[in-house]
């Protein structure tokens, strides 16, 4: 109970600390949409930080004190120091892409530790880097296939995240010791995309596609 009522403390100082850099940089003549921009995040995120219906990530919390030289602790509402620990010349050496791991076909699990992962990747930015924030164990798939919805084509590099969404077009679906993109069906089975083969329902949903990577973002 005193963990619960610490990490509810934590997210309410980090709230109201996000409140008080806003307002901070709104003085310096950042507008939120600006903000969001140069921390790489949607700017809706950080509106649902603002209003409290998100927490403040660590990985939010990084870019957003990398960005603007505050300590990304004292965002989270860990620390009492605004003050970056770390100078603000060596934050901005910080890579601007994000590096991930590349598959011909979906996994599970840690991407860069992966026994399939054969030491390929991709370079993401701008809109893809953004959605990195609500990513868990994100990977690149490149896809082998066309669908026959006309929605993905082969070869397309398609940014998976490792968690289930109720809101995906595509889910990543376990089925026999293999994972499968899938689409779920009226009745409630699931729709291969590659092929419209019918997977059971009960196949557990181990991720979801995040979007299309673009070459033009490569």
């Amino acid at each position: 109970m005193a963990k619960e009522n610490e990490d509810l403390l934590a997210a309410g100082l980090a709230t109201q600390r996000l409140n008080a850099l806003l307002e901070l940089l709104a003085e310096q003549g950042f507008t939120q949409i600006q903000i969001a921009a140069k921390g790489g995040l949607p700017p809706q995120y950080i509106s649902d930080i603002k209003r409290g219906r998100r927490p403040m990530t660590e990985l939010v919390a990084r870019r957003l004190g990398e960005e603007f030289d505050v300590n990304f602790q004292w965002l989270m509402g860990t620390s009492n120091s605004m003050e970056n620990p770390m100078p603000r010349s060596v934050a901005a050496m910080a890579s601007s892409t994000v590096w991930l791991p590349l598959f011909p076909h979906p996994i599970e699990g840690e991407a860069r530790a992966h026994p399939k992962w054969g030491g390929a990747g991709i370079e993401v930015a701008g809109i893809a880097a953004a959605k990195l924030v609500l990513s868990k164990n994100p990977y690149i798939l490149r896809f082998g296939h066309n669908d026959i919805q006309g929605r993905l084509r082969q070869g397309d590099l398609i940014l998976i995240s490792q968690v289930a969404s109720a809101d995906a077009e595509i889910h990543v679906v376990h089925h026999r010791k293999k994972s499968f993109l899938a689409r779920a069906t009226k009745g409630g089975s699931w729709s291969r995309v590659a092929n419209g083969n019918v997977l059971p329902s009960d196949c557990p949903v181990t991720g979801h596609c995040v979007g299309i990577v673009w070459s033009s973002l490569l």
